[in-house]
């Protein structure tokens, strides 16, 4: 029967008295001694006396604090091993822990605790502790044993006590060969009740270890005394830790008649306390950086060997498929066998339809475990000769792959490959695995989370920067052309001696302010019903040059009086387009009358209109003051204004207008600039139309339907809204497939292969973003949004989610009708360019 393990004896150390009370009553359930010092000289006194499981340490006392009393622990001999756990109420911050984990610390408790998580730490550490008391009172019990064994000088007794006992025992002939062992050592070198045949302990030492045992034999037969050890004892497939203890056995006179061995088996104890340093020094080097992809290279260096021969971390990028999967660290023990890694990854990427490896891993969510790739599977898994050699040259005997994952979302993956000369890996190796996994991806999720967090702050401040800026420009802006009328206004009251000639001027003046203010009022409106997915448009098939010529007739006068030359080229296009005349006009006035805002006396701008391809392209270029290249990436944003344009007044919003004015009617609108003095060249591209198909959407003539043969796919509820822009849309001609959930959706994008998928974005239990992240729509198919209520739903959201195009509800039939017109006209000339030969 084994003799139970001695109760453990745990100090507990803080200078306030009810704090040990405390302490006591959470720990006092654990059934162990619970000796209190209320200072760190009283701790130092007390561990001099007794040896101690564990050690809880509150940081904050005087005359000597936790941090001292620690060092002091850790620089005796007797002491240094014993686990210690900081207490403390200060607020958890990187450098209390950094120098808790310094001083030796194997954890940092905050106070106020919670007694269950207490316990369960504590714990860990007396069951380590009464184990490794247990394994010194089996070795004494061994001890003994062996002395009576041979006091009693009866061999036949002696072996059946030692093939009754649990250690393995093995006792050499003065030349160092087996003379006999019991059948502890039988069933730990082969199959209990097999015959073994005599051979040397060394040999059934781990290879890697065998010159140390063999020294330590050695010694013990020069010197008489006994020599001990830790290490690796078996058959090659499976070594075990092992506590070694060579005695040498007396002959008579100076002569020894041989050595006697014994091995104890602390493999899960050696196990579990490697597991645990390692779990340790991944938290704290995981938490030592927001720079994850650093943090994970070096998470990759500290497994191994300790655990893998070689080890590699996948990162997926934030929303992305497999091919958005990128390695980002690559540790190997053999040296330059990680460039191979790294190459195997480079020449064969992980493929949804691999047999094992990364890409299942991360498709299912759960780990992989291929204890042993003998061929046959090693020949599966590669795509061609090449990738067979090259899986081969990196070596692939066990692997472990579990998935980087938490709150619902991979991060990537981490794999673990032993490449020979190990054990294989089994379900206890999957396990810390996984811990380290979920290490991993709370260290990511924190680092993502705070960068979400700074740089949402920093676009928050950069909002209010922007909005004060723009506050004080509306200000600006209109306050000066009102000081003109009002100034005028006054003058034509008030005096009489104006002549004919003054009252004109003043009039004029009056006029030309009224006008501006008027254009500010109406940017500021558009900016409004675009913000709040109100704008609409009137498309209808218009010739291109009649709206062209009226935007250049209405800036003409401008330009004549500003004294820049306006030239036109309008010889390239005579087709038509589907547009809003009125609001395309718009388009060409901003993009002119900003171009002759720029645009020095004696300058010129140019407006030229050309087919290309399928689509017409209208640029308008100047020879003004050009743009900074650090600011060509913000032209189009709204309330932005460069360096040169704050001279010039205005607010800020006449090109953000373009933008969404050109994308409304499924065109596109880009800028270029050399920089300052180079002058500036807009380019608005329309889809044209042209041709019978053009004809079968044009909404002409009358009584046509404008989306004949157009299939269109619609995820919408409640089932009243539903029905109401299904009838919009079959009125209009089109093929409608309504589906009120997201896997109706998704299973139905299979069969109809829609022309446009039209959603709702709110949505019982979930949201249409949701669908626009699939693959196979997202960038596949034109899609429209429908959003709940002007400020519901972020309009630029919308967009960068995937949608090429929104509207606010309640919608209006020809609206929705239009909106679906001009998304199939963006499609159509996006594919004809497609088209079109290099």
């Amino acid at each position: 029967m084994s003799e139970e393990p001695p109760v453990a004896s745990i100090l507990l150390v803080d200078d306030n008295v009810q704090n040990l009370v405390v302490l006591g009553a959470a720990l006092e359930p654990l059934g162990q001694r619970l000796v209190k010092a209320t200072s760190g000289r009283e701790a130092l006194r007390r561990l001099e006396e007794e040896d101690f499981a564990v050690i809880l340490l509150d940081v904050r006392m005087p005359d000597m604090d936790g941090y001292q009393t620690a060092h002091l622990i850790k620089a005796q001999e007797r002491t240094r091993h014993i686990p210690l756990l900081f207490l403390t109420a200060l607020q958890r911050e990187d450098r209390h822990l950094l120098r808790g984990y310094a001083q030796g610390a194997v954890d940092y408790l905050l106070k106020p605790f919670e007694a269950e998580v207490l316990r369960a730490k504590v714990g860990v550490f007396v069951e380590l502790y009464r184990r490794g008391e247990a394994l010194k009172l089996r070795e004494a019990k061994l001890r003994e044993q062996e002395r009576e064994a041979l006091l009693r000088q009866g061999e036949a007794h002696s072996r059946a006590l030692l093939n009754a006992m649990p250690q393995a025992v093995w006792a050499a002939r003065p030349d160092g060969t087996q003379a006999w062992c019991n059948a502890a050592w039988t069933a730990l070198l082969g199959s209990p009740g097999a015959e073994l045949e005599p051979r040397s302990l060394v040999d059934s030492v781990h290879p890697s270890e065998r010159e140390t045992v063999l020294a330590g034999i050695r010694e013990a037969l020069r010197s008489g005394r006994p020599w001990d050890g830790q290490h690796r004892l078996g058959r090659p497939e499976s070594y075990r830790w092992h506590h070694l203890k060579v005695t040498p056995l007396p002959a008579s006179g100076q002569a020894w008649s041989g050595f006697l061995c014994t091995a104890t088996d602390i493999d899960d104890e050696r196990r579990t306390q490697q597991i645990s340093q390692l779990l340790s020094h991944a938290s704290v080097m995981l938490s030592s950086s927001l720079d994850y992809h650093a943090t994970l290279a070096r998470l990759a260096q500290l497994v191994v060997p300790r655990f893998a021969d070689w080890c590699t971390v996948d990162v997926l990028d934030r929303g992305a498929s497999l091919a958005g999967l990128t390695r980002v660290a690559v540790a190997h023990a053999e040296q330059g066998k990680a460039e191979r890694v790294l190459e195997l990854h480079q020449r064969y990427p992980p493929r949804e339809d691999d047999v094992a490896g990364v890409a299942r891993v991360l498709l299912s969510g759960q780990p992989e475990l291929l204890s042993e790739v003998p061929e046959p599977v090693l020949r599966r898994m590669a795509s061609d000769e090449a990738h067979l050699a090259l899986l081969r040259e990196v070596g692939l005997q066990s692997r472990i792959c579990v998935p980087i994952r938490a709150r619902e979302r991979n991060f990537g993956a981490l794999t673990f490959g032993i490449s020979g000369g190990r054990q294989r890996y089994d379900r206890r190796d999957v396990a810390l695995a996984e811990e380290l996994g979920r290490r991993a991806a709370v260290a990511m999720d924190n680092a993502l989370l705070y960068r979400d967090t700074q740089r949402a702050q920093q676009e928050a401040q950069e909002a209010n920067r922007l909005k004060d800026e723009f506050l004080a420009t509306l200000s600006h802006e209109l306050r000066t052309p009102l000081t003109s009328i009002l100034g005028w206004t006054q003058m034509l009251l008030r005096r009489d001696d104006l002549d004919e000639a003054g009252r004109r001027r003043g009039l004029e003046t009056i006029e030309r302010n009224a006008r501006v203010q008027r254009q500010l009022v109406e940017d500021l409106l558009d900016v409004s019903r675009i913000t709040a997915g109100k704008l609409t448009l009137e498309l209808r098939e218009v010739p291109l040059r009649e709206v062209v010529e009226s935007a250049l007739e209405s800036v003409r006068p401008t330009a004549e009086a500003r004294g820049v030359q306006l030239q036109t080229d309008l010889d390239g296009v005579s087709e038509s387009v589907l547009a809003d005349p009125t609001r395309l006009q718009q388009v060409l006035w901003n993009l002119l009358t900003n171009a002759l805002k720029f645009t020095e006396r004696g300058g010129r701008v140019r407006l030229l209109a050309r087919r290309d391809g399928p689509s017409v392209a209208l640029t308008v270029s100047d020879t003004g003051k050009g743009i900074e290249p650090g600011f060509l990436p913000h032209v189009f944003e709204r309330f932005r204004q460069g360096n040169t344009g704050r001279g010039h007044g205005g607010l800020g919003l006449g090109l953000a207008i373009v933008r969404t004015m050109v994308e409304l009617h499924g065109g596109t609108v880009d800028v270029h600039s050399d920089g300052p003095g180079t002058g500036a060249t807009f380019t608005v591209r329309l889809p044209l139309r042209e041709g019978p198909e053009a004809q079968q959407t044009s909404g002409q003539p009358a009584g046509a339907s404008p989306l004949a043969g157009v299939k269109v796919l619609f995820l919408g509820n409640p089932v009243d809204a539903r029905e109401s822009v299904e009838g919009f849309l079959r009125s209009a001609g089109a093929e409608v497939r309504v589906v009120g959930s997201l896997a109706e959706a998704l299973a139905a994008l299979a069969q109809l292969r829609p022309d446009v998928l039209v959603s709702d974005i709110l949505l019982p239990g979930e949201d249409g973003f949701a669908l626009m992240r699939n693959q196979e729509v997202r960038g596949r198919i034109p899609a429209l949004a429908l959003c709940g209520h002007a400020h519901a739903e972020d309009p630029r959201r919308v967009l960068d989610e995937g949608f090429q195009m929104h509207l606010c509800k309640p919608v209006a039939s020809e609206e929705l009708t239009a909106a679906v017109t001009a998304l199939l006209g963006r499609a159509r000339a996006e594919a004809r360019a497609d088209a079109q030969p290099v």
